[in-house]
């Protein structure tokens, strides 16, 4: 055999024990159509629901504990739980973190291997780290006869624990996001009895490294995009009230565009996983919801599902999740406060 083909079998064999890993394409909404729309899940679920890192499988937490389901499957009830209202999903470890009635656990996806990781406080959020084993909490604890909110940093069995920020007095630390680099967090402030950020920050969590996010005015749904280039967020004049706009800028507040332009009470904002779209639903009255995709250049947008909410309140919300592969949403009124089916959207070419 020639020395050519010698060197093309030896880079057939070497390539052939290997798998190489294509991340989808950006794509705008003018190249998609909803292909379906179903109810995956019938009985209530209550936390927002977390996809896999390989977009086969999908957990939340229920009335009875935690499930774990594919987009074909029956849910598979994995541990028990009293009130999930945070769950998220390693891509590094494919281990849980669950936060059930302010205690934290970490899983494997069957249930097992469950830990009790002891903090001293109420954690309120838990999540993974995109690229490492580390996992961010919000803990909040008694100190001097009043409650403060702090940013931690722990392993899977909690043998590793480091101290990242605080809230100022009387402040409360709100959606903590990683950037895609694992090294810094973004975070919003506001005050404890209230959800409407009025600060945001990006924090490194190595050592002291702190810079202020710009909003442009009191926020809700503060959404950091996977690429760590644009934050995404509600505010307006009544934000108090859960009305405003969309708006999205660089992290730097430069670039500022209002991607919804009429104000009104929006919910659900997530990224893409490439950081080109954003999801969000308007919701037009207690009983009514439209989901929606729009490109993050304010290009287009793609109404997903008119939808009518299996239960009605005032001051219901909707949680929303995209699928690693940025073709499928999970969505419903299973926010950790409300309750709800959980509802499959899947996307295809046009």
């Amino acid at each position: 055999m020639r020395r050519g083909g010698l060197l093309l079998a030896a880079l057939a064999l070497g390539l052939g024990g290997c798998t190489i890993a294509r991340e989808t394409a950006p794509e705008s909404t003018r190249q998609l159509r909803v292909e379906a729309v179903r109810r995956l899940i019938d009985r209530p679920a209550l936390s927002p629901a977390v996809w896999s890192p390989d977009g086969r499988r999908f957990a939340y937490g229920g009335a009875d504990g935690i499930y774990v389901a594919a987009p074909d499957g029956s849910p598979r009830h994995v541990a028990p739980a009293e009130v999930v209202t945070a769950l998220s999903w390693s891509r590094r470890l494919d281990l849980l973190a669950v936060v059930d009635r302010g205690v934290l656990w970490t899983m494997r996806p069957d249930g097992g291997d469950r830990r009790r990781i002891t903090v001293a406080g109420f954690v309120s959020a838990a999540v993974w780290a995109p690229g490492s084993d580390r996992l961010a909490i919000v803990v909040r604890r008694a100190l001097l006869g009043t409650s403060r909110f702090e940013l931690w940093l722990v392993s899977r069995d909690g043998g590793f624990r480091r101290f990242v920020a605080a809230a100022p007095r009387g402040r409360a630390i709100r959606s903590p996001q990683w950037l895609a680099n694992s090294l810094y967090i973004i975070y919003g402030l506001s005050s404890p009895s209230e959800s409407v950020i009025t600060e945001a920050w990006r924090v490194r969590i190595a050592y002291p490294d702190r810079h202020a996010v710009p909003l442009e005015g009191p926020a809700l749904e503060l959404r950091v995009a996977p690429s760590g280039q644009q934050v995404a967020y509600v505010t307006g004049p009544d934000v108090a009230d859960d009305s405003g706009r969309i708006v999205l800028s660089r992290l730097d507040g430069s670039g500022r565009i209002t991607l919804t332009p009429e104000e009104g009470r929006y919910a659900g904002l997530a990224w893409s996983p490439q950081g080109d779209k954003l999801a969000f639903a308007i919701l037009d009255d207690e009983a009514h919801a439209r989901l929606w995709i729009a490109d993050g250049d304010a290009s287009g947008r793609l109404l997903v599902h008119d939808y009518a909410l299996e239960f009605s309140d005032p001051s219901i919300s909707l949680s929303t999740a995209w699928a690693p592969d940025g073709r499928r949403l999970l969505f419903g009124t299973n926010t950790g406060t409300f309750t709800g089916p959980i509802w499959l959207a899947t996307l295809a070419r046009r």
